[in-house]
């Protein structure tokens, strides 16, 4: 116990003096190191360690190089992210400016369609949508996007116009709801319209019914065999139908409203028929007119 206590006296004693010397040491040769840098004595040591370590630095210096480089892609993908975003961004917005400019366009040329249409009937009109048309199965109807709250009633004729044909019949409005209406097409095999055909200033009725459900677009019915008709005659409303006593008020169809053009004519015993093509094909139509009242 007391040895040890010797010895760590000892120590303590002479810890101070080694550091000490330990300093001068390194001071010593310190200075040395720098008088033999100044005489150029390390000269050859130094290219040794120079050579040594070049291709380490080398190999970190294209290391850093790489490094810097993958940085400066990040960089870029983020940039290129950022840029591909606000293209995109604008982008939507000119194609949602472009499907309103185009939706602008439709309704303007529909309204001068109707200006048109008004200016050379005495027709009152109502623009409506085409919700929906029937499939190739059953009756041949299509839904309107306008109904009572808009004045639209039972037997209301519908026309339309598409691309230069003329403003030709559709069908009649047969159910109607506060906002919506079922349109009959005169394609379907239940509509008849009591019609006239013109041919070489003559003027022969009829009744027009639709084939749609035989294969076909529209028939005329009941004419006179004094007038042969031929293709090309044109076939156009009649306004008769509540006279002839048919199963629908179409009383509220106006005259002249055009339907279709014979594409052949033959008789069967004391009776007249013809084959129409339509001016509009009634389930095509995507925008019409309800008739709302004329002066006929």
């Amino acid at each position: 116990m007391r040895d040890s206590l010797s010895n760590r006296s000892r120590l303590a004693r002479t810890s101070p003096v080694r550091s000490m010397l330990l300093i001068v040491v390194l001071v010593l040769a310190a200075a040395s190191l720098v008088l033999l840098d100044r005489t150029g004595r390390l000269e050859p040591f130094r290219s040794q360690a120079q050579g040594a370590l070049n291709p380490l630095l080398g190999t970190l210096q294209r290391f850093g190089d790489q490094l810097g480089g993958v940085g400066r892609g990040l960089s870029n993908v983020q940039e290129l992210r950022a840029r591909n975003d606000e293209l995109e961004r604008q982008l939507s917005e000119y194609r949602d400016a472009y499907l309103e400019t185009q939706s602008l366009k439709l309704e303007v040329e529909q309204l001068q369609k109707q200006l048109k249409i008004e200016q050379d009937t005495p027709w009152k009109l109502l623009p409506v949508g085409v919700v929906a048309v029937t499939p190739d199965v059953g009756r041949h109807v299509m839904l309107i996007s306008q109904g009572q709250d808009d004045g639209v009633e039972i037997g209301m004729a519908v026309i339309g116009q598409e691309g230069g044909s003329p403003t030709a019949l559709v069908g009649v409005v047969e159910q109607v709801g506060p906002t919506s209406a079922s349109v009959l097409l005169i394609s379907d095999f239940s509509s008849e319209i009591s019609a006239k055909a013109f041919h070489e200033g003559v003027i022969a009725d009829g009744v027009v019914q639709g084939q749609f459900q035989r294969g076909g677009w529209l028939r005329l019915e009941e004419v006179d065999r004094a007038v042969a008709l031929q293709q090309g005659d044109q076939v156009v409303t009649a306004g008769l139908t509540a006279k002839m006593d048919l199963d629908l008020p179409h009383s509220a169809i106006p005259l002249n409203i055009p339907i279709g053009v014979v594409e052949r004519a033959w008789t069967e015993g004391y009776r007249q028929f013809a084959e129409l093509r339509p001016y509009l094909a009634p389930d095509q139509v995507r925008y019409a007119w309800v008739i709302l009242s004329h002066d006929d």
